[in-house]
């Protein structure tokens, strides 16, 4: 099991320093990292990431630009674009799967993307080698998650934790906000999707402390962090330092 998925926003606090903070993550053993693709008008994001999102736009984290700083990288951990559909359509399926192609992105998850809404373009990354991480909402009854499951299918076990895992949404909401997450709703969703999929689980939204952190593993699932990442970043805290202290 993939012990931690940290996500880090694209440009923040700067695009000199991803190569950098991207070699960090991977030597500290991260196998898989979700990177924000700055967006100017988030829906999913809360004030923390949205902040991020600004401050990288302030300095000129284009999307081309995030995806020009990602090519060529080895030292790196796989890594998942956390991203929004409107930059994708300007950049345009063809052009993006060749940028994508330089970098270590592995998988997409485009928070904005209803399932059946882009068949063909979601159809012509899967089949390039990105394909699109199901999203499961507290909402998400177990027939809808079978037949999303099914959709945005398990490649299996050869490929990497980046391109298998379905994402847990631990509650309703924007991320970094509402304090803790109750996490027995959670660990009764977990179980219900175990009764029918094997493929790896992540869990995000709200998580922020070791403790927590712990109890998501305790389930057999993947730990999110992200707020609490980005904020200690921007308190110029040490990525690597922090990551430890979550990986349990």
């Amino acid at each position: 099991m993939n012990r931690l998925l940290p996500f880090i926003m694209a440009g923040d606090p700067s695009l000199g320093s991803l190569p950098g903070l991207l070699a960090e993550a991977k030597a500290l053993g991260i196998e898989a990292m979700e990177i924000g693709l700055p967006h100017s008008d988030p829906i999913a994001d809360g004030p923390v990431l949205q902040a991020a999102a600004h401050r990288a736009i302030q300095r000129g984290a284009t999307p081309l630009r995030v995806l020009e700083t990602l090519a060529g990288l080895t030292e790196s951990p796989d890594l998942i674009l956390f991203t929004y559909l409107n930059p994708l359509l300007q950049i345009g399926a063809d052009r993006l799967v060749e940028l994508l192609r330089q970098t270590p992105v592995n998988a997409l998850l485009v928070v904005d993307l209803p399932d059946s809404e882009e068949p063909e373009f979601e159809a012509l990354l899967r089949s390039a080698g990105y394909p699109m991480i199901p999203l499961l909402s507290p909402t998400t009854d177990q027939e809808r998650a079978k037949g999303l499951l099914a959709r945005r299918p398990d490649p299996g076990p050869d490929h990497p934790f980046a391109q298998r895992f379905a994402y847990v949404v631990a509650r309703l909401g924007v991320t970094g906000t509402g304090g803790a997450t109750d996490l027995a709703p959670v660990r009764e969703r977990v179980a219900a999707l175990r009764s029918f999929t094997d493929r790896p689980l992540a869990v995000g939204f709200g998580l922020s402390d070791p403790a927590a952190m712990a109890e998501v593993r305790a389930m057999g699932a993947t730990p999110v962090i992200g707020s609490a990442l980005v904020e200690a970043m921007a308190r110029e805290e040490n990525l690597g330092a922090f990551l430890q202290s979550r990986m349990g």
